[in-house]
């Protein structure tokens, strides 16, 4: 199977073709994408390039209703460092910014594109921060709880200290793998319950601010402006859908009434304000429990 980071690629950069009028914004763009395609079989190109299209469709008709009349001038691909900056002229939070696409149109206006791409029809997973940054902003250490585990299956199964090779050597051994997966289920548990200790801790305004700042992307000064769009669907035709994230039911939710949080299964927190639930912060391992990096992702709930 495609790693998803390909796929993930050659949709915002034929994103950004198509955005284009068909025109070649970026001789590095076309060159990572060239990459890309011998990496993903043709029919998984094909797949990406046609939700691409609908997906600029509707980001095009989203910004003539939407107080974005121009038409494209110049269009960038923001997955590099430093990028997204240089375009807009001014310093920027990346780190805050979503934005995988950036548009400026004729009259000088810029509108940010957080680009999606699923198979189904539904709601898709729209934040994935990793473990440094949920440590850095809730100011907690959660990394220790993964070290201390990975220290004990190393010395008790004798695995190898490199990531890479203890994941070779699980994958190997099915016995160890049943115990490195139950730890690894273990690991997720602590660390959810840690992070939602300090979530149930914090008062309600800092609540408030830390979701919409940190998990909804919603803070009304951020720059540059952006919306999300999705391309949907398995096999043509395809469909897409454009989210203003600040101009959504929840948003309104969250901004207007008491927030709640309960744990959801083994390693999610759920959050609701008014009785509506809003998303699942999820911890997970990004491949092998016990043998690769822990991140989180934004979930619909």
């Amino acid at each position: 199977m495609t790693a998803n980071t390909v796929l993930s690629d050659i949709n915002e950069i034929l994103l950004g073709y198509y955005l284009n009028d068909r025109v070649w914004f970026d001789a590095e763009a076309k060159k990572q994408l060239e990459m890309r395609k011998k990496q993903c079989s043709d029919v998984e190109f094909l797949d990406q390039s046609d939700k691409a299209i609908v997906m600029a469709e509707e980001v095009l008709r989203w910004s003539k209703s939407n107080g974005f009349p121009g038409i494209v001038k110049n269009v960038f691909w923001t997955a590099r460092p430093g990028v997204l900056q240089k375009a807009v002229g001014r310093d920027v939070d990346s780190r805050k910014n979503p934005t995988d696409i950036l548009i400026q149109f004729s009259d000088g206006k810029f509108l940010g594109i957080s680009a999606k791409s699923t198979k189904g029809k539904g709601d898709i997973g729209f934040k994935n921060p990793g473990m440094g940054t949920i440590e850095t902003d809730l100011k907690i250490k959660l990394k220790q709880i993964l070290v201390l585990y990975e220290t004990q299956a190393i010395k008790k199964y004798k695995l190898p200290s490199s990531s890479s090779q203890r994941k070779t050597e699980i994958r190997k051994n099915p016995v160890v793998q049943a115990q490195t997966q139950a730890l690894g289920s273990k690991v997720l548990q602590e660390i959810r319950d840690a992070m939602f200790k300090k979530l149930k801790s914090m008062p309600q305004n800092d609540l408030r601010k830390y979701i919409l700042n940190s998990w909804m992307d919603s803070n009304v000064n951020l720059y540059p402006p952006y919306i999300k769009v999705t391309g949907m669907g398995s096999k043509a035709p395809y469909s897409a859908k454009v989210d203003d994230p600040l101009n959504n039911p929840k948003l309104k939710a969250i901004k207007s009434a008491n927030i709640t949080l309960e744990k959801v299964g083994n390693e999610s927190i759920g959050v609701s304000a008014g009785g509506k639930k809003l998303l699942k912060m999820r911890a997970k391992f990004e491949s092998e429990k016990l043998a690769s990096g822990i991140k989180f992702s934004g979930d619909p709930w």
